[in-house]
């Protein structure tokens, strides 16, 4: 009889043991699973309590939300996500097959707060990488920029009793995404210069592309916050090397474009302290290019913008090079693309697409990687003559408000 208790003592042990070693194995493999993401909410550098969060994870077909909350005191949101939801299905997507990049995954956020008795909007991303293994740690400060509308103040200071105020929400009211080709590149001569350009993506380097964002009032369609560059909302990595060659001769204008897949979301809000009202955010990016895809043609769209002086040359003939110009230096490590003809598209077919916003914007492409994209124009002209070299910067101001620079060179004499 003792013999037979001591046993069941054992197994008891032993049973509790194999419990208690699975169980923390369990508990273990929940936190290498996690992503540890904390959300400071600021304007002007003051703390935001009572904030709105709202956390989209990003995906190859568009973004979609995983998670919000409300700041607490401190201006402070803290998420716990999981790796299999957000990494995972891009470091699948990316294995499916074969392509000219991968892509990387990460989490776009917006926040809606109240400041100074007026409701603020912003957004902000931080890239994730492409690993399975956790946990993961990533803590963003988000800057609320645009002003959507003055509150009263005894509403403003309802909106901030964080321990009554309900959880916000989002919804998507619509999405669409296409794959058009675009110009990334142009080069226009008159009847005294040519050119000769040689377009070069670099193999393993990155590029980012940032979302264009517009705000509107469900009631009435009008614009709170007119079409502008937000943060980054995509990553792409070259997996090859691209190599292109384009000469320009008088009088003429050359291109060069490339495939890229466009996206168009519209996200639903309601503002906090504000009585109900329903807010539209739309955004407008590119999830991704294919570097094999370049060609010497126009893309859907064209590079349009003001000429800003660059340098002058003088014309040594047809023989030899007066100039060059490299874009990655002399102009910048970021450039405009056009995608009017998407926005029509998406005015055309999303009935609801507020009209007053079917205007010509771009997306904004950054190096992530140094000279990620090289691109240099080799300019010849007529000999002793003046050749001015311009480039060119879009300045959006209907229903829009940004200026970027473009990859696009003038030459005139």
């Amino acid at each position: 009889m003792f013999i037979a208790k001591s046993n069941i003592r054992t197994i008891t042990i032993i049973s509790l043991f194999i419990v208690a070693l699975f169980g923390g194995l369990y508990v273990v493999s929940l936190e290498l699973d996690k992503i540890h993401l904390t959300v400071t909410v600021l304007k002007d550098g003051n703390i935001i309590p009572g904030a709105n969060v709202y956390v989209f994870a990003l995906a190859p077909n568009g973004t979609r939300l995983i998670a919000t909350a409300c700041t607490n005191q401190y201006g402070i949101a803290a998420f716990q996500l999981s790796i299999r939801n957000i990494i995972k299905p891009i470091i699948d997507w990316n294995s499916a097959e074969k392509r000219s990049f991968t892509i990387s995954p990460g989490l776009y956020i917006t926040s809606i707060g109240v400041y100074n008795n007026t409701i603020f909007f912003g957004s902000a991303s931080t890239k994730l990488p492409l690993t399975l293994t956790g946990p993961l740690t990533a803590s963003i400060k988000l800057d609320l920029k645009h002003p959507i509308k003055k509150v009263e103040s005894k509403i403003k200071m309802a909106s901030t009793d964080i321990q009554q105020q309900a959880p916000p929400w989002a919804r998507l009211i619509y999405s669409a995404q296409t794959t058009m080709r675009e110009t990334f590149f142009k080069v226009s001569t008159d009847q005294n210069t040519k050119a000769s350009c040689a377009y070069l993506v670099e193999q393993y380097k990155e590029v980012a592309f940032k979302c264009t964002y517009s705000v509107t009032k469900v009631i009435d369609d009008s614009i709170v916050i007119k079409w502008t560059i937000g943060a980054e909302i995509s990553w792409v990595t070259s997996q090859i090397e691209s190599v292109l060659g384009l000469d320009v001769s008088q009088n003429s204008i050359g291109y060069i474009s490339c495939l890229a897949a466009i996206n168009y979301e519209c996200w639903e809000y309601e503002m906090p302290a504000d009585g109900g009202e329903l807010y539209r955010e739309h955004r407008a990016y590119i999830s991704y290019y294919w570097p094999d895809s370049l060609q010497t043609v126009k893309g859907e769209d064209d590079i349009e913008g003001n000429q800003i002086f660059l340098k002058s040359a003088t014309g040594k003939g047809w023989n030899t090079v007066a100039t060059i110009v490299y874009l990655h230096w002399h102009v910048s490590q970021e450039f405009a693309i056009p995608i009017s003809k998407f926005i029509k598209f998406i005015a055309a077919t999303f009935f609801e697409f507020p009209q007053a916003l079917n205007v010509p914007i771009d997306v904004d492409l950054i190096f992530k990687s140094t000279d990620a994209i090289c691109a240099d124009v080799r300019v010849y002209g007529v000999e002793g003559c003046t050749i001015n070299v311009y480039k060119v910067e879009v300045w959006r101001t209907l229903n829009a408000y940004y200026q970027i620079p473009a990859w696009a060179i003038i030459l005139r004499t």
